[in-house]
């Protein structure tokens, strides 16, 4: 890679890492980490959706079995979507996610037909 490349990814990278959106997602996703309450929320969803996708291997989706863990891994995911630091996570995530579609689009849109960051939208 020649010089004036690696150094033009260094100012990319820098510019990513200081950008407040990037900045406010960590500092949002050490605070999950750290809440204990959201990260109940998240283990109760992920042991339902355990729990669904076993009981689909060998019932059908519409026995009452699989039905009712359904609704409760809906209603699981509801709270959580609705919890508001996973609310403010998620806010955070797709600003970041479109920052990184539109550097993308910059990069290899030329060589698309379609852009991302125009798709999401």
């Amino acid at each position: 890679m020649n010089i004036s490349l690696s150094k033009s990814l260094d100012g990319l990278k820098s510019a990513i890492e200081q950008d407040e959106r990037v900045i406010r997602l960590n500092e949002l996703e050490k605070k999950l980490y750290e809440d204990p309450s959201l990260l109940e929320l998240v283990k109760k969803k992920d042991d339902l959706e355990r729990e669904y996708s076993s009981i689909l291997s060998y019932k059908d989706k519409n026995s009452e079995e699989a039905m009712k863990v359904a609704k409760a891994l809906h209603e699981a995911k509801a709270e959580l979507d609705s919890y508001p630091l996973a609310k403010e996570y998620t806010e955070a995530f797709i600003k970041v996610r479109d920052l990184y579609m539109e550097i993308d689009d910059i990069i290899f849109g030329p060589y698309r037909k379609k852009t991302l960051s125009s798709e999401a939208k």
